[in-house]
């Protein structure tokens, strides 16, 4: 994810309005609606956490502390509070609907076995991989080139207790879900809609696509100004505190969170999400892009395929170049690419109160970091 996480924590992120792992807890809630624990390191501010979770009445779900950092353990800060003999996993960087974990929650109960959410994706080369004969899951193994395999993990799963007793006597994710399927076997819940696993900056704008193409339903709040020579069209949601100004268009689906500016003559055009405290400068445009909370984007700009990461900067007449030429391989492109005219567009990612000097021309596929470096994806 760097440089949006370069002194940010990644599930802090937001887009549409809410941090990264509330998709997938709401999911979770909706499709279970049980005891739920949700596992935080310690460089999440803890009590910000849990506001959030009073602010969307989820002030029952239980956070847990993990005291290191590796994915073990999390699990092992939860094992205490499994007393089940099996317990529903899920990763808090993967947005899919209820439907999902309703499919992989039928599975488990069909066969009464461990059960792994599947997604036949072959170019998904971080995640980890899953072999399958039929419906049953015969290996993983970590993300990487590990041969002719089409179906990724899906990052979620139906598991034993024994799983973490496995971890718990050293065993790593991976070797535990191997003795598992080895020992118990695995089931495949094949999904095939939407589904995005949160690992690179542009995952973000991608996510934004499923969840404002799924769900958007237009609302203005009763406190939010928009001016009336401003034109809103299609689905847009405008939160409290918001003010568009004088002849800005706002075309959507689009996400305008509280006390954003949308200056005078802007023009914030479909799939883009403005978190809280952003602002669009007058006579920009801002297309498929997201501005984390407190972002700017200066006067005269051209923002597309982007984001522009916590309290960044991009000053007046920056102009983002996205579409990418040539054979360049880029890990998981963003969606609505190449539909009609076959281009391959990602823009500028810009690191927490990182800055674009005014009148630059970037991209594309460029990453801006906190210290100033400039690379390319």
């Amino acid at each position: 994810m760097r440089p949006l996480n370069e002194g940010y924590h990644k599930f802090m992120l937001k887009i549409s309005g809410n941090p990264i792992f509330f998709y997938p807890l709401s999911s979770l809630l909706q499709a279970a609606g049980q005891r739920v624990i949700l596992v935080v390191d310690r460089e999440m501010q803890i009590d910000w956490v849990k506001e959030f979770l009073r602010e969307k009445n989820y002030a029952h779900v239980e956070v847990r502390v993990q005291p290191g950092e590796s994915l073990e353990d999390a699990f092992l800060t939860a094992t205490k509070d499994v007393s089940d003999e099996w317990f529903l996993l899920v990763f808090g960087d993967v947005v899919a609907p209820p439907e999902a974990l309703r499919m992989l929650m039928e599975t488990y109960e069909e066969s009464q076995r461990p059960s792994a959410l599947v997604i036949p994706r072959a170019e998904m080369s971080t995640y980890g991989v899953a072999y399958l004969s039929g419906m049953s899951i015969k290996k993983v193994y970590p993300g990487g080139d590990v041969g002719d395999s089409s179906f990724v993990l899906g990052g979620a799963f139906v598991l034993p207790v024994q799983f973490l007793e496995l971890v718990e006597n050293g065993s790593g994710f991976f070797e535990a879900l191997n003795t598992v399927v080895d020992k118990m076997g695995m089931d495949a819940a094949l999904w095939t809609g939407s589904w995005v696993a949160v690992d690179y900056p542009w995952d973000l704008i991608s996510a934004l696509y499923e969840i404002l193409g799924s769900s958007c339903k237009s609302v203005i709040h009763p406190g939010a100004r928009v001016s009336p020579l401003a034109v809103l069209e299609g689905c847009v949601i405008v939160e409290e505190g918001a003010y568009i100004d004088h002849y800005a268009v706002v075309r959507g689906p689009a996400y305008i969170g509280r006390n954003v500016l949308v200056g005078k003559g802007a023009f914030v055009r479909e799939y883009t999400s403005l978190e809280e405290g952003s602002t669009v400068g007058a006579f920009s445009e801002v297309k498929r892009s997201v501005l984390e909370p407190s972002a700017t984007a200066g006067s005269y700009s051209l923002i597309v395929d982007s984001v522009l990461g916590p309290y960044s900067v991009a000053e007046p007449r920056t102009t983002v170049i996205s579409e990418i030429r040539g054979e360049k391989r880029i890990a998981r492109p963003l969606p609505l690419q190449g539909v009609l005219s076959k281009k391959r567009k990602l823009g500028v990612f810009v690191a927490p109160r990182g800055r674009i000097a005014a009148g630059s021309v970037v991209g594309p596929g460029v990453l801006i970091h906190g210290d100033g470096r400039v690379e390319e994806v």
